[in-house]
């Protein structure tokens, strides 16, 4: 019995150690590369406005458009792009937002109207497997709502965007507080919208060749609360990419402040300006990283909250089923005589 309890103790005192170290060691000070698989996924909460569409011009009309919605973005798993006629390793990553919108439109001569529907947006991305930055962007984004200017006639737009993306150089990953990378690139995009409005349907088609720099700066770590709760994440800012929710055509030039987590393995909070102003945000709702359970409980959590008090719980109520088996015993065995009383039984027999 001693070296059971000798057993489980030795159990216990390793998984602490073990708890405590796993502790430590995730507490480090830069961006850590994610390992991203299979079924990884999170999904956001989008809050965002649009003062235009692409291929739209103001002469024909402005919009003040707000949307909210949800974003699902979801690793499918390792692939393989041809970029520059050479084969490079990837991640697909599929993209989908889907919303209501709000808001007015405006016609020369014709005055103003007010506007409610919905919109969706789909993508698949693949990123190179060094840093994730997009190399291969296919996605479509789709309006549809009614517009009420004395009377009520559908809204429809639809984009469709094909993008592919070079880079000189792969930057670096692994960045701390007060360090930055940037790389450049050059991209070649296909857009290709419908749009229909008061009876009448325009189509556009725009080829655009882009010769820019990515640039990300890592400004401080800080704790950020969302709806999924509250993280430790870099502050980062950083060239404008892709956002769900927000047509690739308006997305394109700008920048973005993003808050990414280690724990999350992405992004936290992401928001959007264009111009230096604020077009659109992302917050962390849910989100499955890893092998561990979704919604940020990690394997060191696990340890530490459950199984490591089960083990606590077993050894004590060894001990006391222990020591309550040593009191039976006691109690069930009689005395034995003592050295008075064995000399008076001697002596009375000799008497007789």
């Amino acid at each position: 019995m001693k070296e059971a309890i000798r057993g489980i103790s030795c159990i216990v005192s390793v998984l602490l150690v073990f708890a405590i170290f796993s502790t430590l060691t995730r507490v480090d000070g830069a961006l850590r590369k994610p390992t991203y698989a299979v079924g990884d996924k999170w999904v956001y909460v989008l809050s965002g406005s649009l003062a235009g569409l692409p291929g739209f011009n103001t002469s024909q009309g402005t919009f003040h458009l707000g949307l909210v919605g949800f974003v699902y973005v979801n690793v499918i798993g390792s692939a393989t792009v041809q970029a520059n006629n050479t084969s490079v390793s990837a991640v697909r990553v599929d993209s989908r937002a889907t919303g209501f919108l709000n808001g007015t439109f405006s016609v020369p001569r014709a005055g103003s109207g007010q506007i409610s529907g919905s919109f969706t947006t789909t993508s698949t991305e693949f990123w190179e497997a060094q840093a994730y930055l997009p190399i291969e962007s296919l996605g479509t984004t789709s309006y549809h709502a009614d517009v009420t200017l004395g009377i009520t006639t559908p809204l429809v737009f639809d984009l469709r965007v094909n993008a592919t993306t070079s880079f000189s150089s792969i930057p670096q990953f692994e960045l701390d507080v007060g360090q930055n990378a940037s790389a450049a690139f050059t991209a070649h995009a296909e857009l290709n919208s419908t749009f229909t409005a008061f009876f009448q349907t325009m189509t556009s088609q725009n080829v655009t060749d882009l010769a820019s720099t990515w640039h990300r700066d890592v400004l401080s770590r800080e704790n950020v609360t969302v709806e999924a709760g509250t993280f430790s994440a870099y502050k980062l800012n950083q060239t404008l990419g892709s956002f769900p929710g927000i047509p690739s055509g308006l997305s394109g030039g700008g920048n973005e402040t993003a808050y990414f987590s280690n724990d999350v393995g992405f992004y936290v909070k992401r928001v959007a300006y264009e111009n230096g102003t604020p077009g659109a945000e992302m917050r962390l709702r849910s989100y499955s990283y890893g092998a561990g359970p979704a919604t940020g409980i990690s394997t060191t959590q696990i340890l530490l909250f459950i199984v490591l008090p089960i083990a606590v719980v077993v050894l004590v109520a060894v001990l006391l089923w222990r020591r309550r088996k040593d009191r039976i015993q006691g109690q069930a065995s009689p005395p034995a005589p003592s050295a008075t009383e064995g000399q008076e039984l001697g002596g009375n027999d000799r008497a007789r």
